[in-house]
């Protein structure tokens, strides 16, 4: 999950970045004291949760969440705030957000309000896809005919939407290299990486453990998806094809606490088998 938080002590956005990133599968893509800032960064990163502090200048919270929605961008809002009246709650609530913390912060509250959050969404974003898998709504909307290789980039866009990775860190890096091998229909093992990201092995290695982590969340989301949905056969296709079906069976042991350690990712196998799917 990708958080932002907005908050006027500094000392509490510390506290609460160093609480969203004891979580591996989380990532704090921007803090500020600004609510322009806060807006502005809204319009342009990819924003799962929204920490926002009601007492902000300029506006209050619950405005600047109108302000975000009204501009047709939706992140899940926690707020929080010094003891406030039972109305501007209310308000708060009606207006969207999710989840309401008092200061002084409670470190377990915390945890297990951004739990509970993250489980909201992935449940949401799983019944969406398969809505769009069960009604062959899972294609891009654009109406303009594409043809061969911007057909197969745009289908790829597609599955990396249905396995939720197409906001993370490294999504740029996926992007790149999808596309590459599109255009140049080249497999993983033809990429010259150091030619090709402009690095040196540092560079190189650091760019893959970008992609491996996203690619990760994109196997714990596929893993979900098989246990609430056993008998898809897409779903079951792209568990073989993407992840090997053994990882993603291990993937879901680990979910279910039969198992200490979780599936495992393969770079190559992703892409090629991405690539592939397309074809």
């Amino acid at each position: 999950m990708n958080f932002y938080i907005l908050d006027n002590d500094s000392k509490i956005i510390h506290l609460l970045s160093n609480i969203i990133e004891n979580d591996f599968n989380n990532t704090v893509v921007g803090t500020t004291s600004s609510p322009q800032q806060a807006y502005d960064d809204a319009m342009r990163l990819g924003i799962d949760i929204m920490f926002i502090d009601y007492a902000i200048p300029e506006m209050d919270g619950v405005q600047l969440i109108q302000k975000i929605q009204d501009s047709h961008h939706y992140p899940h809002f926690i707020m929080t705030a010094q003891a406030i009246l039972p109305s501007v709650k209310t308000s708060a609530y009606q207006h969207g957000i999710d989840f309401f913390i008092e200061k002084p912060i409670n470190i377990a509250e915390v945890k297990s309000i951004i739990k509970l959050a993250a489980q909201n969404i992935n449940m949401s974003n799983r019944l969406l896809q398969v809505l769009d898998l069960v009604s062959g709504a899972a294609k891009n909307n654009n109406t303009v005919t594409i043809s061969g290789k911007n057909k197969k980039k745009e289908n790829a866009q597609s599955i990396l939407r249905f396995l939720g990775i197409t906001a993370g860190n490294g999504a740029p890096a996926i992007n790149k290299l999808i596309n590459t091998m599109i255009e140049r229909e080249i497999s993983f093992d033809e990429v010259n990486f150091e030619e090709f990201f402009q690095c040196d092995g540092h560079g190189k290695k650091i760019i893959f453990q970008r992609i491996r982590r996203d690619i990760k969340t994109g196997l714990n989301n596929l893993a979900h998806m098989c246990m609430d949905y056993p008998e898809n056969d897409i779903i079951l296709e792209y568990a073989n094809n993407l992840y090997e079906y053994k990882n993603v069976h291990n993937e879901i042991l680990f979910l279910k606490g039969e198992r200490n350690s979780s599936g495992q990712v393969s770079l190559k196998h992703f892409f090629n088998g991405l690539v592939q799917e397309i074809n």
